[in-house]
C-alpha cells in the first residue's frame, strides 16, 4: 500500500487528532489527512467531506487506490452536512480555508457537533475570526501549533467544549492564547514580520488622502500594531 505523506501544515493537524477517534475531515482535499491517520492507526473511521463534485471524485479515487473504503466514507455535502448524526464522529478537522469560512461552517453546523467532539481547525487567514467564534460559542482552546510551510506560516487550533472564567483578550484572539504564551521562534518571526509590514502600511496610508476608509484602515492597523508590541513588551 502506498504511504501518504503529509505537508508540515497537515501533519500539524494530524498530531491534534485524538487516538482512536472517529473523524470528519471537512474539505478533505484528496482525503490525504484521513488516509494518513488510518495508515498510522490513529483513527478508527473517517468521513471525508467535499462540497464540489471534482474534489469528491478525487477523494473517492484516493481512498479506493489505498484500499481504505472500509475505513473512510467519502461524502458530498456542504460543510458539516456530511455528518448524519452528532454522535457519528468525535473529532472534526477543517483545514486550508479562510477563517471567515471556517467560522461560517461551524455556525451553520452547530447541531451536528456532539458534546464530546474536539475541533482541529487550520485557517489560512483570519485566525482571530475562528478564535472569536470558539470563544463566543462555548469552546476552550486547549492547544495550538504554528508551522512553516514554504513561504507561509500556518496556525492550528485544537478546541473542546467548556467554559472559561473570562473571554479571550483581543491580543489572545489575534495571536493565540497558547502561542502567545509559548512564543516559539516561528511565532516570533511571524509577528515581527507582521509588525514591519504594519509600519509600512501606516507610513503609506499617512501619505494618502484621508477618506473615511483610509482613516478606518489606519485605526485598525494601529490597534493591531499595539497588540503585537504589547505581547512582546510583556515578556
Amino acid at each position: 500500500m502506498e504511504t501518504i505523506h503529509l505537508s508540515p501544515r497537515l501533519n500539524a493537524v494530524l498530531q491534534f487528532i485524538p487516538k482512536s477517534a472517529c473523524l470528519a475531515d471537512i474539505g478533505s482535499d484528496h482525503a490525504h489527512l484521513p488516509s494518513r491517520a488510518v495508515q498510522e492507526g490513529r483513527i478508527d473511521f473517517a468521513i471525508a467531506g467535499e462540497v464540489r463534485r471534482g474534489p469528491y471524485h478525487q477523494s473517492v479515487s484516493t481512498v479506493a487506490s489505498l484500499g481504505l473504503q472500509d475505513k473512510i466514507d467519502v461524502r458530498m455535502g456542504d460543510g458539516l452536512d456530511v455528518i448524519r448524526e452528532p454522535h457519528e464522529v468525535n473529532a472534526i478537522a477543517i483545514a486550508g480555508m479562510g477563517g471567515e469560512l471556517i467560522a461560517d461552517i461551524l455556525e451553520r453546523g452547530k447541531g451536528k457537533i456532539g458534546p464530546d467532539t474536539v475541533l482541529i481547525l487550520q485557517p489560512n487567514i483570519r485566525e482571530a475570526r475562528v478564535r472569536r467564534w470558539l470563544d463566543q460559542n462555548g469552546w476552550i482552546i486547549s492547544d495550538e501549533a504554528i508551522v512553516n510551510e514554504g513561504h507561509h506560516v500556518y496556525e492550528v487550533i485544537h478546541a473542546r467544549q467548556g467554559s472559561r472564567t473570562q473571554p479571550l483578550s483581543e491580543q489572545e484572539l489575534l495571536m493565540g492564547p497558547m502561542l502567545s504564551s509559548e512564543r516559539n521562534p516561528i511565532f516570533i518571526k511571524k509577528w515581527y514580520s507582521r509588525e514591519r509590514r504594519l509600519i509600512g502600511i501606516l507610513h503609506a496610508l499617512r501619505n494618502t488622502e484621508h477618506s473615511d476608509e483610509v482613516l478606518a484602515k489606519i485605526k485598525e492597523s494601529q490597534k493591531e500594531l499595539q497588540l503585537i508590541r504589547s505581547c512582546f513588551n510583556n515578556h
